[in-house]
């Protein structure tokens, strides 16, 4: 197997567009990005670059949170993250790699409010090709939970 087609030096790939306009426009507008670049790509009400360290900063209270994280070997602490900021009454939105068979994903995404495993493979932002592996919008929540599941019964098939 090829593995420069399972890893990347880059692990900050923007979400695509249509994506994010999807979000707004069924979901509801982005309080916060705790995991964006300075240019805001989401257009989030407020956010957290790599210097602030979202990971160390308590979110409450925002709107909806969403975060499309560095999937690399920390998106493990990254889940683990909403699952306590969801603890504690955030309402969170996740892009992440569909990786059903890995302990984060087992311990921290099992406990989410709902899944949707995204149609086809994702084209990230300023990506030369669709990414190698498929994608979840996972949500931890109630405020935009059936919104979501509105909004996402036409991207992929949701739990």
């Amino acid at each position: 197997m090829n593995e420069a087609l399972l890893s990347s030096e880059k692990h900050d790939w923007e979400t695509p567009g249509w994506l994010v306009r999807e979000i707004k426009e069924k979901i509801g507008p982005i309080a916060l990005d705790p995991a964006t670049g300075p240019a805001n790509p989401v257009g989030a009400q407020d956010f957290f670059t790599v210097q602030d360290n979202a990971l160390s900063i308590l979110w409450a209270p925002y709107g909806l949170i969403y975060c499309n994280p560095p999937y690399g070997r920390a998106v493990s602490t990254w889940t683990q993250k909403f699952v306590d900021e969801a603890e504690r009454g955030c309402s969170i939105l996740a892009l992440l790699p569909a990786r059903t068979d890995t302990k984060w994903w087992q311990d921290h995404v099992s406990t989410a409010s709902g899944i949707c495993f995204l149609r086809g493979r994702l084209t990230f932002r300023g990506a030369p090709h669709a990414a190698p592996f498929p994608s979840a919008l996972v949500y931890w929540g109630e405020p935009h939970l059936r919104r979501f599941y509105r909004a996402c019964s036409t991207l992929g098939w949701c739990v």
